[in-house]
C-alpha cells in the first residue's frame, strides 16, 4: 500500500486560549501518526476538529483536519472511512485541492473502485500535472480496466514527472509494449529499469530474460509493496 503523509500547519487568527486547544491536539495527532500510532492519533485530530468547528476556523485548516483523518483511515486499512474524510476535505476547498483528490484515488483504489479512483486521479493532474505519483497510481487503473494504451501513456507521463517508482514505470512500458509485439522497445525499457533498480528489480530481470526468448505469455507488472 501506498504512503500517505499527514499535513503539517500553523494556525493564526483565532483566539489564544481556541488556538493553544485546537493546537495541542493537532500537534499530538501528527505526533502520533509521524509514529505509526494512527488510532490514537485519529483520536486527537477530532478533539481538534471538534474545537475548530466549534470556534469556526476556516475552511482551509477545516480541509487539512479531514485530510489527516482521511490519511489515518487509510493508513488504518479502512478506505471507506478515508474517502468520506477526504471528499469532506475537497468539499472545503471547493474542490481546488490536489492532494486530497490523489489520495482519495488511493483510497478507491484500495476498494478497487476503479472508475471513482480514475476521475480523482485525474482532477488530482487537473490541478498539477507535476505530480508523477499521481500519474503512476492513474496508469494502474487504466490497467485494471483493460485501457493499455492511456496506461502505457501514464506510465511514461509518471517517467516524465519523475515518480519514485521509474523503474518500475519502466518495467510496466516494457510489459505493455511486449505484449503487443513491441520485443525491441521492451528490452529498452527492462534495461532501463534494471539500470535505475541497481539490478535489484527482479520482475524486470525476468521479463527481460522472457523478451529475449519472445515468450509472450509471461509478463508481470511490476508495483511496489
Amino acid at each position: 500500500m501506498r504512503t500517505l503523509s499527514v499535513i503539517f500547519v500553523l494556525l493564526f487568527a483565532i483566539s489564544v486560549s481556541a488556538q493553544l486547544s485546537v493546537t495541542r491536539s493537532f500537534n499530538e495527532g501528527t505526533r502520533l501518526a509521524s509514529i505509526g500510532e494512527f488510532e490514537k492519533a485519529l483520536s486527537s485530530y477530532r478533539a481538534a476538529l471538534n474545537d475548530a468547528e466549534r470556534i469556526r476556523s476556516g475552511h482551509d485548516f477545516l480541509a487539512k483536519l479531514h485530510y489527516n483523518l482521511g490519511v489515518c483511515e487509510y493508513q488504518l486499512n479502512r478506505p471507506e472511512r478515508a474517502v468520506a474524510e477526504f471528499h469532506l476535505a475537497i468539499e472545503m476547498r471547493a474542490g481546488n485541492y490536489s492532494p486530497a483528490f490523489y489520495a482519495l484515488g488511493m483510497a478507491e483504489s484500495a476498494r478497487e473502485n476503479w472508475p471513482s479512483a480514475r476521475l480523482a486521479f485525474l482532477e488530482s493532474l487537473r490541478l498539477d500535472k507535476t505530480n508523477g505519483e499521481a500519474w503512476y497510481d492513474l496508469a494502474f487503473v487504466y490497467f485494471h480496466e483493460g485501457d493499455f494504451v492511456n496506461a502505457e501513456a501514464a506510465f511514461r507521463n509518471s517517467i516524465v514527472h519523475k515518480s519514485i517508482d521509474a523503474a518500475w514505470s519502466h518495467n510496466n512500458v516494457g510489459v505493455l509494449l511486449a505484449l503487443r509485439g513491441d520485443f525491441s522497445s521492451a528490452e529498452a525499457e527492462f534495461e532501463t529499469a534494471l539500470k535505475l533498480s541497481g539490478g535489484r528489480l527482479v520482475e524486470a530481470r525476468n521479463n527481460l530474460e522472457y523478451c529475449r526468448a519472445r515468450t509472450r505469455n509471461h509478463f508481470g507488472l511490476a508495483r511496489r509493496g
